[in-house]
């Protein structure tokens, strides 16, 4: 991570007065999601949740973690896709039409 990038999201994170960790309805608010995209995320190794949470516990994330991720329009891209690939697949099993070449992705926590 460049000097540039951690200068700018601190930046952000003080303009913003935002705490230093964030829970999953924050998370989802500067995504522009849902809290269950959040969970989509976390099983698909876009996310990472602060310390070792069980799978039942909240889990809360890093804001500075977040806001240079947020900086990354190819991590934005890649989170955009995991998502829409996640419900596509979702609702293509639901109404019993699973395409063969789907790509396989974990299921919401």
């Amino acid at each position: 991570m460049s000097h540039d990038v951690i200068h700018a999201a601190v930046t952000a994170w003080a303009a913003k007065d935002l705490p230093a960790r964030l829970h999953a309805t924050q998370v989802a608010k500067m995504l522009n999601c849902s809290a269950d995209d959040v969970a989509i995320l976390v099983s698909a190794g876009k996310l990472r949740p602060l310390g070792r949470p069980r799978p039942s516990a909240v889990k809360y994330f890093s804001t500075i973690e977040l806001i240079t991720l947020l900086a990354d329009r190819e991590w934005l891209d890649e989170v955009t896709k995991t998502i829409s690939s996640y419900w596509r697949r979702k609702n293509e099993r639901r109404n019993g039409t699973l395409r063969g070449d789907s790509a396989a992705l974990p299921e919401a926590a």
